[in-house]
């Protein structure tokens, strides 16, 4: 055991640069490791903050139908397929993809010991998102239920058991889609595709069964039913939490612990042999000599960095998801009406709402799609090669703010045109509409660039590390959606205000800022470069 709690210790301090800054002697080191906790922490406080509140809104209409069971029993699911999510393309990358396989092999220690670490990682990181939706959740329930004092060792103890089957379920299927994929020429491409057919196959299937049984508008036991019925261990957390039924208790435990063991143990006796079979790629015996083709340093930059993002599918899931979730929600507006849709989920003035922010409701998904707070750290142990290369620096830097924007811009556009349609909006409205994402697309770009180069991890072992778990992401990530909260809060408060000005004077602002940064790019960016 010892050995296994090791291993995972040291790769979750690695996961976010926290070993080099705790051991380091450099005070900028250390003031990084600061910025980096506060913005943990705020991170963490608004998750938590937004979770309590949407939990409370659900028990009170619960409240009036006699069933808050349903409460915990819709979050204990909503963890579980936050955990499927997020797990399911960034299991092969935590278990197989991680760069130093052969050295880890190569220790004096189990194989079952370092698959248990991989395991136990993604265990950690699962259940650091569940105490997000479920402590909420769970606080509301007692505030409003009042009940027995075995309510809360029940509820913590079953908590822990949560992310279990997800993340078996999670992990199979994300194999099973690197080892289909392997199997063709085009591996990573089949991989993406197929990853994405699943996402959004199960996307499609809640809205179907929103839709047939009209779950938001009626709040019953039929959603009871639905929920116990597509995951029978949701009625069994119930039964535990909200009953105290030692019996339900002791089987939910057990199944999601004989599960878990059975499936680490199974891996841990055929992993080498999973991994050769994931990291083996079909080859073309074919070689056809070409004409060199010849460009400009830019192009050929942004070039290379476009295959760097297209040939990493961690990469292009991570930073294209809230896109093609975009993408998807956008095509369905087509099909039924804003005011369908208020109707369902009981938001009358939802149709007027999607009207006015709009722009920033899109702009949410273009800040949630950045590539460039990881670009710079991707280059790891390769990047002297950037740094010695004759070209400009700032060319290398807005070379990754380009593939950033080839992203997010023509997604952005097919969808405002789509909403634009839907939405029935008229031209000032839909000239913000247009425009404000592709402000924000250029926005978060740059602040991802400066970001990565002012928080780089340039030592890492598995992309999983830099692409999810980086301080540089988790800022970035958290200063987009500052700078949407803040302008939302604006419109929400000057309601009485035209919202086509408030809008308006954002995108400016936006704009100033933007210009700022490119300024920012082109004095500072080659000098933070070349001292990375």
């Amino acid at each position: 055991m010892i050995n296994i709690w090791r291993l995972t210790k040291v790769q979750l301090l690695s996961s976010f640069g926290l070993n080099k800054a705790l051991h380091t002697r450099d005070g900028k080191e250390r003031r990084k490791l600061l910025l980096l906790s506060i913005s943990i922490l705020i991170g963490v406080v608004m998750m938590a903050v937004a979770s309590f509140g949407y939990s409370f809104m659900m028990a009170r209409t619960f409240e009036q139908i006699g069933r808050m069971d349903l409460l915990l029993a819709i979050m204990m699911a909503v963890t579980s397929i936050i955990g499927f999510f997020t797990t399911i393309y960034k299991a092969s990358g935590v278990l197989f993809g991680f760069k130093d396989y052969d050295l880890v092999m190569s220790l004096p220690i189990k194989t079952s010991h370092v698959v248990a670490s991989r395991v136990l990682q993604l265990y950690v990181l699962n259940l650091f998102f569940a105490l997000m939706v479920m402590l909420p959740a769970g606080v509301v329930y007692a505030i409003k239920v009042n009940p027995g004092a075995l309510y809360f060792p029940f509820f913590l103890i079953t908590f822990l058991f949560i992310p279990l089957l997800p993340i078996i379920a999670a992990t199979i299927i994300g194999a099973l889609i690197s080892w289909i994929s392997s199997r063709f020429k085009a591996s990573r491409m089949i991989s993406l595709i197929l990853t994405f057919v699943v996402i959004i196959g199960v996307m499609i299937g809640s809205f179907r069964i929103n839709g047939n049984e009209q779950v938001l508008a009626d709040m019953s036991t039929q959603l009871a039913d639905m929920i116990f019925k597509l995951y029978p261990l949701a009625a069994m957390y119930v039964d535990a939490v909200c009953s105290y039924e030692i019996g339900s208790l002791l089987l939910f435990i057990a199944i999601s612990v004989l599960a878990f063991m059975l499936f680490t143990t199974v891996l841990g006796t055929r992993y080498k042999a999973i991994h050769t079979g994931l990291t083996t790629s079909h080859a073309s015996s074919k070689y056809i000599m070409k004409p060199l083709e010849t460009s400009s340093p830019f192009r050929a930059l942004y070039k290379k960095e476009l295959r760097r993002y297209i040939s990493s599918s961690l990469y292009v899931l991570n930073t294209s998801i809230g896109m093609i979730f975009l993408l998807v929600m956008s095509i369905s507006l087509l099909f039924i009406s804003s005011e369908k849709l208020g109707q369902l989920i009981e938001i009358p003035q939802l149709s007027d709402y999607l009207s006015k922010l709009a722009p920033l409701f899109v702009s949410l998904f273009v800040t949630l799609s950045c590539t460039t707070s990881s670009s710079i750290s991707l280059e790891g142990n390769n990047l002297w090669i950037l740094k010695s290369s004759p070209v400009s620096k700032q060319n290398i830097l807005l070379s990754k703010v380009a593939v950033n924007l080839t992203i997010t811009m023509p997604i952005s556009i097919i969808s405002c045109v789509m909403l634009m349609i839907s939405l029935r909006t008229g031209w000032i409205e839909s000239l913000l509409l247009l425009v404000i994402p592709l402000i924000y697309a250029c926005y978060s770009a740059m602040m991802g660039v400066i970001v990565n180069l002012k928080l780089p991890n340039l030592v890492w072992t598995s992309e999983v590390t830099v692409i999810k778990q980086s301080a540089s992401v988790i800022v970035s990530m958290l200063i987009g959606f500052i700078s949407l909260v803040i302008p939302l809060g604006i419109s929400l408060i000057l309601s009485h205000v035209n919202g086509n000005l408030i809008l308006l004077g954002i995108g400016i602002m936006i704009m100033a800022v933007c210009s700022v940064m490119y300024r920012y790019i082109q004095t500072k960016g080659e000098q933070l470069f070349q001292a990375l």
